[in-house]
């Protein structure tokens, strides 16, 4: 009984940081939101979104590797957060020469620090650590970014975001100086490595892939009804991204949670029932003007059940026996459907079918995991 309630006092330290995050976050870019217009907020997302697969590709998949590693206490934080470092600063300028906005290249930046500081964390099972930096970030985030926006102008928005992670610069630094440069590891975790980058690319394609075929697609005003609808998902859907950040370090360590896994898919139901009910009114009362944003949360809301389902069963089990190829194969069968239903439901049906592309993504991502997790455990029974 100890042995719970320890578990659920780790896992509430982790989802109690997500959710607190999360709705700081959330008042923040709502805050955002009603100042912009759907119009102007499409555009500063559609600019976010290049900045997230940006950071995704210079990343390299290394947040993943530093989180299994560092479970398994393998001394391998310095070399990556070398190799990361000098890919993210590439990655930033040739972004600034593309776009010269100095706030997306910042943001690449924070992003990358971001990760790989919070992965270690989160591989060391420092999870009130984790707590601390993820609560003072999106508080900064607020301070800097609404003052730079309010004192300065809506350019200055993105510069506010990315001063906010940089109290993360410490705890990288000062972890980097107890590991060593090690590039053996490198090449003998080479494959590992390979297929985390692929995972990762897949995983920011499908984070803001959508973002940036919607705006052409559609115009950025359904896109920024789309990224409000999106952003009171992330409350709701909480629980897959705390599950798999609690998870991965136990299944690393060969912790099995069955009754934790249940708990929180139960709880998953509840959340996407709550979203699909309650949001919607909270959207047409606060924001007036995002009036296709209401059906979109409406339908959105259920894509939390498949995606608890995968978060919990399959893939902190996969990540931890490094079985990253398996969560590759997902990765791309997820971006195809996701790309394809978009351009399908979304030209179709509009805001509703980007909701509906999105919910069929989920539910087809939560299956083919299944049936690929099933297919290896009985190659190797």
């Amino acid at each position: 009984m100890g042995t719970i309630k320890n578990k659920i006092l780790d896992i509430s330290s982790v989802g109690i940081t997500d959710l607190t995050g999360t709705g700081i976050v959330a008042i923040f870019w709502f805050y955002i939101a009603s100042q912009l217009g759907p119009e102007n907020y499409g555009e500063l997302t559609y600019l976010i979104s290049i900045a997230t697969l940006a950071s995704g590709i210079a990343l390299f998949g290394s947040n993943y590797t530093v989180w299994v590693m560092a479970a398994k206490k393998v001394d391998i934080q310095a070399t990556i957060f070398l190799i990361t470092g000098i890919s993210s600063i590439i990655s930033a300028i040739i972004v600034f020469l593309f776009f010269l906005d100095v706030g997306v290249s910042l943001v690449i930046l924070a992003y990358v620090l971001l990760s790989l500081i919070l992965s270690d964390f989160l591989g060391k099972k420092l999870y009130r650590t984790y707590s601390k930096y993820v609560i003072i970030q999106k508080i900064l985030m607020v301070i800097f970014g609404i003052s730079f926006y309010y004192f300065i102008g809506e350019s200055w928005i993105l510069i506010g975001i990315a001063l906010s992670y940089v109290h993360l610069i410490y705890p990288l630094i000062k972890t980097a100086k107890k590991s060593k440069i090690n590039f053996k590891l490198i090449k003998e975790k080479k494959q590992f490595i390979i297929n985390n980058f692929a995972v990762s690319i897949g995983k920011t394609l499908y984070s803001s892939l959508d973002k940036l075929i919607i705006a052409p697609l559609l115009g950025f005003a359904i896109l920024g009804n789309y990224s409000l609808g999106y952003q009171f998902f992330t409350i709701i859907n909480l629980l897959p991204g705390t599950a798999t950040k609690y998870l991965i370090a136990q299944d690393a360590s060969g912790i099995q949670n069955k009754k934790i896994k249940k708990i929180m898919v139960i709880a998953s139901i509840g959340m996407a029932i709550l979203g699909s009910t309650v949001a919607p009114i909270i959207i047409s009362f606060i924001f007036p003007k995002f009036i296709e944003a209401e059906e979109i949360i409406r339908i959105i809301s259920w894509a939390a059940i498949p995606m608890t389902i995968q978060a919990t069963y399959y893939m902190p089990k996969l990540w931890a026996e490094e079985k990253n190829l398996l969560i590759l194969y997902h990765t791309i069968v997820i971006g195809i459907v996701q790309i394809s239903t978009i351009f399908l439901f979304g030209t179709l049906y509009g805001a509703v079918g980007l909701a509906i592309a999105f919910v069929t993504t989920s539910i087809v991502g939560c299956i083919f995991i299944a049936i690929i997790d099933k297919i290896d455990r009985s190659k190797t029974s």
